[in-house]
């Protein structure tokens, strides 16, 4: 099945991205610069969108949203990424490099969701759309992206449904206060019922799978296997690998709070019990579209952002073009930008 559906996601996607022309380098970064036909007379519009980071393909799916976007709409769009949720300070000194190449939007990917004094200068400076993480800011313009805390309420409910007795439960989710754990946890704390749930630990780290192993497998080494584990996506596929290489797959069950290519083959697996979909593909496509939308001066509303949905192994796929990015999709780091030519 799996196979069937990534075939079809290269031939099907609603904007493909495969006539793009692409060249050797990108822009801050390794990926490739994409570009597509606009009208030489006319300036095209600069977005500039700052990640946090692209360990993950939850970001590489936003990303290829953007791409598809961005060249539908004939704009340019420069993409940096900060390398990780505890580096304002590379988040910073991107923003500044969006101001110097004049850009008229910036798009941003936050770090931390309450902004540094120095990045809410920037952010006054250039209008400024928040997307994804959520900014407790009144300076941006307006915001793409879910309820985080709502995502978590859901993960709770699954849980509430699932679970007759207090199942002893470990939570896996990134870096502590940073990306959507504080209010992942929020939502699935106060969504739970003491018949259904037990908080027996939480691990807290960067979300990469060298971390997260190192995290699980301490863990295990001097606690009792818990009965599930609910983890963002990367801890997720994590806790799949080490639990198989323990003879413990059976034993525990996996939930993860948000949606990758990893925690899809998953579900198809069986290994995942319940994902978060907030349609992150889509988000991109809304978040270029909302920086476009200011700059006509067209009235936005505070917040736009996709349905969420519970995906299980029973759902049907017909969700999986407005979330994941097609299988082969790399990091693009430029749209309509100028040529970068590679140095031999």
């Amino acid at each position: 099945m799996l196979s069937r559906l990534l075939c079809g996601l290269l031939s099907c996607l609603l904007l493909p991205i495969a006539a793009a022309a692409a060249v050797v380098d990108g822009v801050d970064g390794g990926g490739v610069s994409a570009s597509a036909g606009a009208d030489a007379n006319v300036r095209p519009a600069k977005l500039c969108a700052l990640f946090p980071h692209m360990k993950d393909s939850y970001w590489l799916s936003v990303n290829q949203g953007m791409v598809e976007q961005a060249q539908a709409a004939a704009a340019q769009l420069k993409v940096m990424e900060a390398g990780g949720y505890h580096n304002w300070p590379v988040q910073l000194a991107q923003f500044k490099k969006c101001q110097q190449w004049g850009a008229d939007v910036v798009l941003l990917g936050s770090v931390s969701h309450r902004l540094h004094r120095d990045i809410e200068t920037l952010v006054a400076q250039t209008p400024t759309v928040a997307m994804i993480n959520k900014v407790d800011s009144s300076g941006v313009v307006a915001s793409v992206g879910v309820s985080w805390q709502a995502m978590g309420g859901q993960v709770g409910e699954f849980i509430n449904q699932r679970y007759s007795v207090p199942v002893k439960a470990l939570l896996m989710m990134g870096p502590k206060g940073r990306g959507g754990d504080l209010y992942l946890r929020q939502g699935i704390l106060a969504s739970v019922t003491p018949a259904s749930f037990e908080l027996i630990g939480t691990l807290n780290g960067s979300n990469s799978v060298a971390v997260q192993r190192r995290l699980l497998r301490q863990y295990l080494q001097h606690n009792p296997a818990p009965e599930l584990i609910v983890a963002g996506a990367v801890a997720a596929e994590v806790a799949i690998a080490e639990l198989r290489a323990l003879g413990l797959s059976n034993q525990v069950d996996v939930i993860a709070t948000y949606m990758t290519h990893a925690v899809y083959r998953g579900l198809l697996r069986g290994k995942i019990l319940m994902a978060n979909n907030d349609s992150m593909r889509e988000q991109g496509r809304m978040a270029v579209q909302m920086g476009l939308d200011h700059l006509q001066g067209k009235s936005l509303p505070t917040t736009l952002g996709p349905a969420l949905m519970v995906i299980t192994p029973q759902s049907a796929d017909d969700w999986v073009r407005s979330s994941l990015s097609e299988p082969d999709f790399r990091p693009v780091y430029g749209v309509n930008l100028p040529s970068v030519t590679a140095k031999p």
